[in-house]
């Protein structure tokens, strides 16, 4: 049986574990991106910040990858899957047989139209290739203009100012917010911020970049004219789902899972942020980000691509630092 993951992520990784620990026979092969070692990607801002090496940051070695025989195919991306013919196509179209296909390839920032003409002009911080681009720079950059949502943008903001970084954060919103449960703050997270030094520009958003004597000119929809060393922006996280364009794959703005992760194609799975499972409190799909569920829905996958029927339980919250206070955040937000 040959089992073939796209995704060399947390979620992908797992699910090849699973198999190859519960069938030796099996044949596992995963597909990533990346041409790095699975690596831990919530780290990142850790490694960014000196408390962690790259080496720590590796969630799978190669040792590991060899005792258990499965094969990692780095700098690879899947161009179509064909599931009448169980086969996926590469981006050199090379084809790729498989009994079984697990869909992994988690989220990656997106810009807007208003955005877009500027892409050369902003950094993104998603993947380990931003973070080492970043690290280097670091001695360069004093003031940074951070324009975005989600844990991440929050977990950037948190890491440069424990960089002893000028930020300034931009917000389309009246506060700022990133799903989290203020509940458990002693003051308004905004407010907290603010506190902190971050300066927060409210109800605002980027409409140009210019790059001048290696710094970065910043106009806002409110006609704010800013300066800054460097500037991370995108507007929205997105599933990275390309890959299943032109089949009959069901999608919202994910992968349609139901509880054992199987989608509308036959033995076909999908698994981590490229996903969307159906909630019963909410009555309607959502993407289940985050560390434990990627974990949870890796193990899962792997158990349910051998003929297993195990159902995923839905986890609303995971812990997050912040500046040295914990704090739990609704990923479905």
């Amino acid at each position: 049986m040959k089992h073939v993951i796209i995704g060399a992520g947390v979620a992908g990784i797992t699910a090849a574990k699973t198999i190859k620990e519960l069938d030796r026979d099996a044949e596992v092969v995963v597909i990533g991106n990346e041409m790095f070692l699975p690596y831990k990607r919530y780290l990142l801002t850790e490694f960014l910040c000196g408390k962690v090496t790259q080496e720590d940051l590796i969630f799978f070695p190669m040792e590991s990858l060899k005792e258990l025989d499965i094969k990692l195919r780095r700098g690879e991306s899947v161009k179509t899957i064909e599931p009448s013919k169980k086969s996926i196509k590469l981006l050199h179209n090379e084809i790729v047989n498989y009994d079984k296909l697990l869909i992994a390839t988690g989220s990656v920032p997106k810009l807007g139209l208003v955005l877009r003409p500027y892409k050369n002009f902003i950094h993104y911080y998603y993947s380990l290739n931003d973070a080492l681009v970043l690290k280097n720079k670091l001695p360069e950059i004093e003031n940074c203009i951070v324009f975005g949502k989600g844990i991440s943008c929050l977990d950037l903001i948190s890491g440069l100012y424990n960089l002893g970084k000028q930020i300034t954060y931009i917000t389309k919103g009246k506060r700022a917010h990133f799903g989290l449960r203020e509940s458990e703050f002693k003051v308004e997270l905004h407010s907290f911020l603010e506190e902190k030094g971050i300066k927060i520009i409210t109800e605002d958003r980027i409409v140009s970049i210019h790059k001048s004597n290696h710094r970065y000119r910043v106009e806002t929809l409110r006609e704010k004219n800013l300066t800054a060393d460097v500037v991370f922006g995108w507007d929205r996280y997105k599933p990275n789902i390309s890959c299943i364009k032109g089949t009959s794959i069901g999608k919202k703005s994910g992968i349609l899972v139901n509880v054992r992760l199987e989608t509308s194609e036959k033995d076909i799975y999908a698994a981590g942020d490229c996903v969307e499972i159906y909630h019963p409190c909410l009555k309607d799909y959502w993407i289940n980000f985050g560390l434990p569920n990627a974990l949870e829905q890796g193990t899962i996958a792997g158990k349910n691509m051998l003929g297993r029927e195990e159902e995923y339980n839905i986890h609303e919250t995971i812990t997050f630092n912040l500046m040295g206070k914990s704090l739990k955040t609704r990923w479905w937000k």
